[in-house]
Formats: structure tokens, sequence, C-alpha cells
């Protein structure tokens, strides 16, 4: 993806903007979240984002919003399956 394109370009990445990365690149697969993490933010600097801001893994919060909307699970500690 061209970073022009990317509508997060110049934004440090925030739990929402992880919530769509986290869609986007893991649908229907079952991930350890380390790896989830790692991408996510290499992902995002990729196209051209900020680094994260805060002192929380914005991906911790994503996963949680994720799971209390359905659309993931964590089946045992570490490991999440996204719908």
């Amino acid at each position: 993806m061209d970073n022009r394109t990317y509508k997060y370009a110049d934004y440090p990445l925030t739990p929402l903007m992880a919530v769509e990365l986290i869609i986007e690149l893991f649908s229907g697969q079952t991930v350890e979240k380390q790896e989830l993490s790692d991408l996510v933010v290499l992902t995002h600097l990729e196209r051209g984002g900020r680094p994260v801001r805060s002192k929380q893994d914005p991906t911790t919060r994503a996963l949680t919003l994720l799971k209390q909307s359905g659309q993931a699970e964590n089946p045992i500690r570490g490991v999440w399956t996204i719908s």
C-alpha cells in the first residue's frame, strides 16, 4: 500500500487504528499476541504511520475491544483467534 493512501499516515498508532489492522492482517487466524503486536506496529510504520506514543501497547486495548465485540477470542494466555 502506498503510504499516501494510508489514512493513518503521519499519526501515532492508537488502539482503534490497531483494531482495523488486526482485522485486515489476521482475520480468520489464530496467532500469538507478540507476533500480532509486532506485525501491527511494523505495518503501521511501513505505511507511513508514526511510532506509538503511549506507554501501553495499543494492540492490547485493541484486542480487548475486539473481544468485547465478539470479533476475537483468547482461548489461552498469549494466543488470540480473530474472527
